[in-house]
């Protein structure tokens, strides 16, 4: 194990693997700018002109005219004696682009006038492609072609540049971590990915044999059913595109909402080993009418309960609580869909409790048994269809 994988895991503060290969990259940056310079330039961030400095924060915060304070991952100053240029760097590993973050990093950079060239760069783990046009919607574009420019890039790219520069002994631990974190891999199916996709659907089945039972209908008894299950069905399939997951989802009043299954990928909080998860999650989202009361009734949830909270105290992002177990501690067990299958139907009944001790949030309406046993037969039949596939 390399030795920044070693102090990620013991860490107290369960800090996200996101956030520390940010502060290592950052530093290692800081005291090597020939490779810094070199970097933006081959990837032709930069012209040829040579930059006299370079200062570079990570977490810096800035303030969007709207939606609050924005802190993008790396932010670096260059100058060259007569002008400074400005560059956000936003970096994901196994994460997704958080609610409208690029375009408010756009927006940002855009109304810093003292700059003379600004840049927003976007390096992610897995693919996860952007169009321009939705990131810079809030931008004239005579405005945007002189000022903001946008850059996509992958980790391992870097991965690829930095084994090109002369080797030290921290560049060596960077390239030794990001092939531990899946950050090194080129355009090639490794054995692993092979292994995944031969194993893809078996896993499938079994996921499968957990949600849409008895899990899927008390789900409904307690939330309500905001589609047909063959359209829940297709819409958990997209989740794994998307994010991931394999998660049922109901949509509440005023931008909240609850959804539980399989989370892929790993959690620090829950498996610092990488284990997939499972979870039940209340969510709301940034733009929430009711943001401020949902909160403090989740906050009040969480202190009261075995819920884990996230980001309760941003302002400007998606924030919730969660009940969670990694999918390790099932694997001792003689019948894992059964256990998991519990652990969710366990988790439905304390939600059932606390949407009964917490009325004052926005729930909306329960769908009535009847309804939903009007829809059985046709629901059965899809799965059974979709089954023998």
């Amino acid at each position: 194990m390399a030795l920044f994988s070693q102090l990620l895991r013991l860490h107290k503060g369960n800090i996200p693997l996101e956030d520390f290969f940010t502060e290592v990259v950052a530093y290692f940056l800081s005291k090597n700018k020939e490779i810094l310079f070199s970097w933006l330039k081959h990837n032709d961030i930069l012209n040829s002109e040579d930059y006299l400095a370079a200062d570079i924060t990570t977490q810096k915060t800035y303030k969007h005219p709207i939606n609050g304070d924005k802190r993008p991952d790396i932010v670096i100053e260059l100058s060259n004696g007569e002008s400074c240029d400005l560059i956000f760097i936003e970096s994901k590993v196994g994460s997704s682009e958080g609610y409208n973050q690029l375009s408010d990093y756009a927006e940002i950079l855009n109304q810093l006038p003292e700059y003379r060239h600004k840049f927003l760069i976007y390096v992610t783990r897995d693919f996860d492609p952007k169009k321009e046009s939705k990131i810079f919607e809030n931008i004239p574009d005579v405005i945007r072609n002189f000022n903001v420019k946008f850059k996509q890039l992958r980790w391992h790219q870097f991965y690829q540049f930095l084994t090109t520069q002369v080797n030290s002994e921290i560049s060596q631990e960077i390239t030794i971590f990001m092939q531990e974190h899946r950050m090194a891999q080129s355009n090639q199916f490794s054995p692993v990915d092979i292994s995944a996709l031969v194993n893809f659907l078996p896993a499938l089945k079994l996921m499968e044999a957990v949600m849409w039972g008895k899990v899927v209908a008390q789900f409904e008894k307690v939330l309500g059913r905001n589609k047909k299950r063959e359209i829940a069905k297709r819409h958990a399939l997209q989740w794994i595109q998307w994010h991931g997951r394999y998660i049922l989802v109901s949509q509440m009043p005023d931008g909240w909402s609850c959804f539980m299954g399989f989370f892929m990928q790993p959690v620090e909080s829950v498996d610092s080993s990488g284990y997939p998860s499972v979870q039940l999650v209340l969510q709301v989202e940034p733009k929430s009418p009711k943001r401020q009361e949902i909160i403090n009734g989740l906050r009040q949830i969480a202190n009261d309960s075995s819920w884990h909270s996230y980001n309760l105290d941003a302002s400007s992002t998606w924030s919730g609580i969660t009940l969670q177990r990694s999918l390790r501690e099932f694997l001792s067990m003689e019948d894992h869909v059964s256990a998991i299958e519990d652990f969710f139907l366990e988790a439905l009944s304390e939600l059932k409790n606390i949407r009964q001790q917490y009325p004052q949030l926005p729930w909306g309406s329960v769908i009535d048994e009847d309804v939903i046993d009007e829809d059985k037969d046709e629901d059965e039949n899809v799965l059974g269809e979709e089954s023998s596939a």
